[in-house]
C-alpha cells in the first residue's frame, strides 16, 4: 500500500503567486530585454524557442513583437540573402504554376502551392510583412493569403462585386495603427475614344476584423492600371505604374499611383522625365528606397535608377548600373540591390552591384555589375518567371492552416 501523502500545506508555498513564479523560466534579465533579444533572432530559431515556456510562446505571437521582429528581420535581410519566391508556369501538359523558395546559399526548393485552384492564370501581390496574396486574374478573385516562411495559408472571403467585363488589380497594405493586413481590389476601366474622367472605384477587406468588402471611390484621382497586381510595395503600402486617362499611350506610363493606408485613398505623382524613344521600366524597392529602373534593350545595357523622396514628392537620379549583357528581360531587383534578369534560355541571372568599384561619369555614379549566380527552375516555361523578395515574418491571419 502506498504511503500516505502529507497533503498540501496551506501558506506561502501554495499561493497562486508562487505557482506563477514556478512557471516562469529562471532568467536574470528583465522582460523587455528578453523581448529585444528574441526579436533579433532568425525566424527558424525563434520558432524553436516557443517550447521554452508559455511566456515566450505568448510573446512571440503578440502583434507588437511580430512587428518588431519583422522590422529587424527585414533590415538584416536587406543586406544579406533574403528568401526569394519564384513563380513560374510549368512547361507541361497542365501548364500549371509552380512556386520555388530560394534562400542562398541553400539550393532552391519547390514548395507546395497553397492556391486551391488548378489554373494557368495565377498572380501574386506582395509581400507585406511576410504575407503574399495569390489570386486569379483578370477578376482578382479566389484570393488566398500565404506566409511561406510559416507555411500557412487561408482562403479569403469572395467579394460580391463581380463584373466579367472589368479587370481588377490587387494590392496589399498594412495598417500599422490597427496592426491589420489590408487587401485592395481596384476596378480598372480602360480609356476609350470619347471617354470622360471617372473616379476610380475600389474595394478594401480588413483581415483582423473581417466584415466583408468595403466599396469606395477615390476622391480626386483619375488613372488607369493595366496590371493584375501592384508593381511594388514600399513601407507596407502598394504602388502602381499607371496611365493618365487623357494621355493614354499603351506601354508609356505617366503616373506613379500610391495607396495611402492612413487616408484610405490614392495619391499620384508624375514619373521622372527620361527622354524619348522606346524604353523598359520597373518599379522596385531598391536598397530600402522606392526606385524606378529604366533601360533600353541593347546588346550592352545600362540601367538608370531613380528614387523618390516620399516627403517632398520629388524624383532624383540615384545612379547608373551596368554594363549588363546576356539577358532578354529584367525581372526587377532584390532589396539588397541585386538585379534579377532572365536570358533567352529561361535561366535566371542574379547581377551583383559592385559598389566598391564606383566610377563617376558625367556627374553620375556608375556601379559596375557582374553575374553573381545563375538559377534554372526545372521544367519551367521560358519567359514565365516572376520574382518576389520576401523577408521572413511571423504574421499570421486568423484561420490560417498548414499548407
Amino acid at each position: 500500500m502506498a504511503p500516505k501523502g502529507k497533503g498540501k500545506k496551506k501558506g506561502k508555498g501554495s499561493s497562486t503567486k508562487t505557482e506563477n513564479r514556478a512557471q516562469e523560466p529562471n532568467c536574470i534579465f528583465k522582460p523587455e530585454i528578453i523581448s529585444n533579444i528574441l526579436s533579433r533572432l532568425p525566424l527558424k530559431t525563434l520558432l524553436q524557442f516557443r517550447s521554452v515556456c508559455k511566456q515566450w510562446r505568448k510573446l512571440i505571437y503578440k502583434p507588437d513583437f511580430v512587428a518588431t521582429h519583422y522590422s529587424h528581420s527585414s533590415s538584416l535581410q536587406s543586406t544579406e540573402s533574403s528568401m526569394v519566391i519564384i513563380q513560374s508556369r510549368h512547361d507541361g501538359g497542365f501548364n500549371h504554376n509552380v512556386l520555388v523558395k530560394y534562400k542562398p546559399p541553400l539550393s532552391p526548393v519547390q514548395v507546395k502551392n497553397p492556391y486551391p485552384i488548378i489554373s494557368p492564370k495565377m498572380s501574386i501581390a506582395g509581400p507585406v510583412n511576410g504575407i503574399l496574396c495569390i489570386f486569379q486574374p483578370p477578376l482578382g478573385d479566389a484570393l488566398t493569403l500565404w506566409n511561406p516562411a510559416m507555411n500557412k495559408s487561408k482562403r479569403v472571403m469572395l467579394s460580391k462585386t463581380a463584373n466579367p467585363s472589368q479587370k481588377v488589380s490587387v494590392g496589399l497594405g498594412f495598417d500599422s495603427q490597427k496592426k491589420d493586413l489590408l487587401i485592395l481590389r481596384i476596378f480598372c476601366v480602360p480609356p476609350f475614344p470619347g471617354c470622360t474622367k471617372t473616379k476610380v472605384e475600389f474595394e478594401i477587406c480588413e483581415m483582423k476584423y473581417p466584415i466583408g468588402w468595403l466599396t469606395l471611390k477615390s476622391r480626386t484621382n483619375y488613372f488607369y492600371i493595366d496590371k493584375p497586381s501592384c508593381d511594388a510595395i514600399f513601407k507596407a503600402e502598394p504602388y502602381w505604374l499607371a496611365y493618365d486617362y487623357e494621355k493614354y499611350i499603351p506601354g508609356k506610363y505617366q503616373r506613379l499611383v500610391h495607396f495611402e493606408v492612413s487616408k484610405m485613398d490614392f495619391e499620384w505623382w508624375i514619373l521622372p522625365f527620361i527622354g524619348v524613344g522606346d524604353y523598359y521600366a520597373n518599379l522596385v524597392n531598391f536598397e530600402d528606397s522606392l526606385g524606378f529602373m529604366v533601360w533600353k534593350k541593347t546588346d550592352i545595357s545600362y540601367i538608370d535608377v531613380w528614387e523618390v523622396d516620399d516627403k517632398k514628392f520629388q524624383w532624383r537620379k540615384k545612379c547608373k548600373l551596368g554594363p549588363l549583357s546576356g539577358f532578354c528581360r529584367i525581372l526587377g531587383c532584390l532589396r539588397n540591390g541585386d538585379v534579377v534578369a532572365e536570358n533567352e534560355d529561361g535561366v535566371l541571372l542574379f547581377y551583383t552591384v559592385n559598389k566598391s568599384e564606383l566610377v563617376v561619369q558625367n556627374d553620375e555614379n556608375l556601379y559596375p555589375c557582374s553575374v553573381k549566380k545563375t538559377l534554372t527552375v526545372e521544367n519551367s516555361e521560358k519567359g514565365s518567371h516572376v520574382v518576389y523578395d520576401c523577408p521572413e515574418g511571423l504574421l499570421l491571419i486568423e484561420g490560417m492552416l498548414t499548407v
